[in-house]
């Protein structure tokens, strides 16, 4: 073959090198990209974000823009390394951009806006600029807080107890109620009204571990992430919490112990760090699933009046003791007691303390056979450590009708029943719903007032 000849051929493989290299580099697979944006952004800000892939020469600029009225502004543009010979250094397939929308920062102005992602890759389409995918969506941006009239008067309420409120909402809220320092409880329709309805009522209590002196107040916050505070004269009481120490015998940890520990899947080579681990690991993996039972209540109140204590019983144990756990003179482990403790006669008739709707009704660890009833309004009742339980989750249940029977089930010394008012996931001082004047004058008058 001449050199002529070779010539041409290597510029005839060098033609077919750069059209295949032109043909691959000049891919038409444009970016994708997804996400679920929130209809609008309130004065508090959003955090966002949005999934860019690209299945070619990878990902090369993402940009978020907010146009709006006034012009537009970048939230957000990231750019990819990469060059126009081989695309992305490394190729970015796939990306979760995250950003924040915070309207002050960024000076957007109230009213409707528009969200625009763009997202090019490393091709060389559109003059090597690459291929571009725009994706739209509209925003509101909403720097109105939700307006609130608290209409009940002075509240007086205790460190780990219960009190109620009535207020008006100037607008549909997704949340609204009553914040006591970290601790939140819904509201609900005033009974009477729909479920729109602007006219609401929430009970609320004060955690035993709240702060010295907590704020307590009214919320509402709307589908933008606006929240609007209220505050009206709730006076704290505060009160001094029982403690206990309580002695564990030998036959208690060999029997009642060893016996739960085997069925929880607790090591029982060492009885005292065998009870620490039920009172601690198991207690809490049991008071997560109390806090999930109780996140589903009725809207409306299921009670009327005060509610009943067990006949004929005696108090063992006062609520929320701080309680230290001895062994042989040896502290082994603490809790706090959040219940009453009530004893009568071995195997003695449970009944429901005041009319509602039972939620659960199974074994739960500690609790031995537990009973729960919820009452409306985000209070329920739990009956604890049952011999046999004569109810099952769904039941409709009357004031005094039979849950079932006393016993030691669960870790229990002996036969009694534990029994523990809730009220939005926190534990409340049972006393004050056993007491018709408290009843009377702290909740229902204010739910009267307040319905139609």
């Amino acid at each position: 073959m001449t050199f002529r000849g070779l010539l041409g051929v290597v510029l005839l493989l060098a033609l077919l090198a750069g059209g295949g290299l032109a043909w691959f580099r000049a891919e038409g697979d444009a970016p994708t990209i997804t996400a679920e944006i929130p209809a609008a952004v309130g004065a508090p800000g959003r955090a966002m974000a949005i999934e860019v892939s690209d299945s070619g020469s990878g990902l090369r600029q993402v940009r978020v823009v907010i146009e709006h009225a006034q012009g537009e502004v970048v939230a957000s543009e990231t750019l990819y390394p990469g060059n126009l010979g081989w695309g992305g250094e490394p190729p970015r397939l796939s990306e979760r951009v995250e950003f924040r929308i915070d309207p002050k920062e960024l000076g957007l102005p109230e009213g409707p806006a528009k969200l625009v992602a763009s997202a090019r890759d490393w091709s060389w389409r559109d003059g090597f600029l690459g291929n571009e995918t725009r994706w739209e969506v509209p925003l509101e941006i909403d720097l109105v807080k939700p307006r609130i009239q608290v209409e009940s008067g002075l509240t007086y309420v205790s460190r780990g107890g219960s009190g109620a409120v009535t207020y008006r909402v100037g607008e549909s809220p997704v949340r609204d109620g009553v914040q006591v320092a970290d601790a939140f409880f819904p509201g609900y329709p005033v009974p009477g009204e729909d479920e729109e309805s602007s006219r609401r009522i929430a009970l609320f209590a004060v955690p035993t571990d709240a702060p010295t002196d907590p704020r307590i107040e009214v919320i509402a916050e709307d589908s933008a992430g606006n929240i609007g505070h209220a505050s009206w004269p709730a006076v704290l009481k505060e009160k001094k919490l029982p403690d206990d120490d309580v002695i564990l015998p030998r036959r208690f940890l060999e029997t009642v112990v060893r016996n739960l520990a085997e069925v929880e899947g607790v090591a029982t080579d060492d009885l005292e760090s065998a009870f620490d681990e039920i009172n601690t690991r198991v207690r809490a993996s049991n008071e997560a699933r109390i806090r999930q039972v109780v996140a589903d209540t009725s809207p409306v109140p299921l009670w009327q009046g005060a509610f009943t204590q067990l006949r004929n019983s005696k108090v063992t144990s006062r609520f929320a003791e701080q309680r230290t756990y001895l062994s042989e003179g040896v502290k082994i482990s603490s809790a706090t007691h959040f219940g009453y403790d009530l004893a009568s006669t071995a195997g003695a008739p449970i009944e429901a303390s005041t009319s509602g709707r039972v939620v659960f009704a199974e074994d739960l660890g500690i609790y031995g056979q537990c009973v729960i009833v919820d009452h409306g309004l985000g209070l329920f009742t739990l009956y604890a450590h049952l011999s046999r339980m004569d109810v099952s989750a769904g039941d409709i249940v009357e004031k005094n009708e039979q849950l079932g029977l006393s016993g030691a089930t669960g870790l229990a010394g002996g036969d009694h029943l534990h029994f523990a008012t809730i009220l939005g996931g926190t534990y409340v001082e049972p006393l004050e719903w056993w007491d018709p004047l408290w009843v009377r004058t702290h909740v229902e008058e204010r739910i009267k007032a307040a319905s139609p």
